[in-house]
């Protein structure tokens, strides 16, 4: 029967457990235990070291509440040793959703799935997860041109102004409650990429300048605002915030006119570089690919929600 050990700190067990799944990475361990010690010794951080019935430590799970309220739960490792049969990766996994599901409040788990341990995926799928593959894309703008596309008669392209702010916030709203986004990325609710918008026009994201000559509104003939194209800039690099266009007028093209014109104007500046985070399912992603975005960085997580809106994006058989 297996055993489970909930931690207040990190202990030898825990820790042996962790170099073993560093060295699997090839990554240095020190940095991260360093930080997951601080951690737990703060409170900031759960974890449970779980043991087989020859009492030898075989797997280890760490999970963090991502708000006060204990609503959205983050598990960052869900491990077990590459001996260790799937039974024992179900069980960890089982475990840390039984602790989750404790608070009465819990609406969402965002599980990372960085480790290939057996079991764990199988266990994520008979709790009705979905996974989700999330990358930050890259494309680099001092060699390659940047196609620039017509723009079609019905619509204009405006710099961002005070008085179109109700009407953008409107196609945010629209745009992000029909995407995948605040699904497979909980923070990423249509009212937080709004929030997100405001401060960095306010030019208070976090040090990053907004750039008003390629941040684009795209409206029509009637000067109704259709979608957007947010960017600011930090060493040289362009960040695309966000970019939205209004659902009933998607698939019109709208999104690689205001992306395109938007990376021209970024290259005509000197900047090096744009990056965009985006989830594979959204079609964003297949716009990206399309304008030379390459993915540098992705990540796989499991996402549970509650009321189980992440069953619409399930693929099916």
């Amino acid at each position: 029967m297996v055993r489970f050990h909930p931690l207040g700190w990190l202990s030898p067990d825990a820790e042996a457990l962790l170099r073993i799944r560093a060295a699997e990475h090839a990554r240095d361990p020190e940095e991260s235990l360093a930080h997951m010690r601080q951690a737990l010794e703060r409170g900031r951080l759960h974890a449970v070291c779980l043991y087989d019935d020859a009492e030898k430590p075989r797997g280890f799970a760490a999970w963090r509440w991502q708000d006060d309220a204990r609503q959205h739960a983050q598990v960052i490792v869900q491990y077990t040793v590459p001996v260790a049969p799937p039974t024992l990766g179900e069980a960890l996994v089982d475990y840390v959703f039984s602790e989750l599901a404790r608070s009465g409040d819990l609406q969402v788990i965002e599980a990372r799935l960085r480790d290939d341990s057996p079991g764990i995926r199988a266990a994520w799928v008979r709790h009705e997860a979905v996974f989700f593959e999330r990358c930050r894309m890259v494309r680099g703008l001092g060699r390659v041109p940047v196609p620039i596309l017509p723009i079609p008669p019905d619509y204009r392209l405006e710099r961002w102004k005070e008085a179109l702010w109700p009407q953008v916030d409107a196609v945010t709203l629209a745009a992000h409650r029909q995407s995948v986004e605040p699904v497979a990325v909980p923070e990423a609710s249509a009212e937080a990429v709004m929030t997100r918008l405001h401060r960095a026009c306010n030019d208070s994201a976090g040090g990053k300048q907004w750039r008003a000559d390629a941040s684009l509104i795209a409206l029509d003939r009637r000067e109704r605002v259709l979608g957007y194209v947010a960017v600011t800039a930090a060493e040289g690099e362009a960040q695309i915030v966000d970019l939205a266009v209004h659902p009933d007028f998607q698939r019109r093209g709208l999104g690689r006119l205001l992306l395109g014109r938007s990376l021209a104007f970024c290259r005509a500046a000197g900047l090096a570089a744009a990056t965009f985070s985006v989830s594979t399912l959204n079609p964003a992603r297949h716009l990206a690919d399309q304008l030379g975005f390459l993915p540098v960085t992705c990540g796989e997580v499991a996402i549970w929600w509650r009321d189980g809106r992440q069953l619409a994006w399930r693929p099916h058989p």
